[in-house]
């Protein structure tokens, strides 16, 4: 699935990528964004766990979860892939 913003904590992030939905509550996201990166990058250092964490396209949402943390983050080319669980 499609999504154009990304609701992380309380602050609104205006990044467009993908989703998926994998098995046991586990969700993998793959965007451009270097800043985002670096924030995802920061909670994973810190073992922090996202109190909330939404995915929308326009005003639709694709995904709602709360205490997730960032279990996989890696770079492949131009794009960043990060998994929640």
């Amino acid at each position: 699935m499609i999504f154009d913003r990304i609701e992380l904590n309380g602050t609104e992030y205006d990044i467009t990528g993908q989703l998926r939905i994998k098995e046991d509550n586990e969700v993998k996201i793959i965007f451009d964004d270097l800043m985002f990166s670096n924030t995802l990058k920061e909670m994973a250092n810190k073992k922090e766990k996202a109190d909330s964490l939404v995915l929308k396209n326009s005003e639709e949402t694709r995904y709602d979860t709360k205490n997730v943390y960032v279990s996989h983050l890696t770079i492949d080319g131009e794009h960043y892939h990060a998994t929640f669980k």
